[in-house]
């Protein structure tokens, strides 16, 4: 207890250096977090429809259109 007690005014100081990255922390979580509902809700843009290939025509979209080639 007493080794603690001896670092205890170190860890304070530390605690406020902590506190100015805080706001850091927080914009890279959201910006993380914006990227993964990205990342996860991404649709491959081509469909495989009666062994032809079918390309989306926008990300909202369920409109396909004939692109060409066979696929398996």
């Amino acid at each position: 207890m007493k080794d603690f007690l001896k670092f205890l005014p170190q860890i304070l100081g530390s605690l406020g250096q902590l506190g100015k990255l805080l706001p850091w922390v927080l914009v890279c979580g959201i910006l993380g977090g914006i990227g993964y509902f990205i990342v996860i809700s991404h649709k491959d843009p081509y469909k495989c429809i009666n062994n032809e290939i079918y390309e989306q025509l926008r990300w909202d979209s369920d409109v396909y259109k004939f692109v060409g080639g066979y696929c398996g």
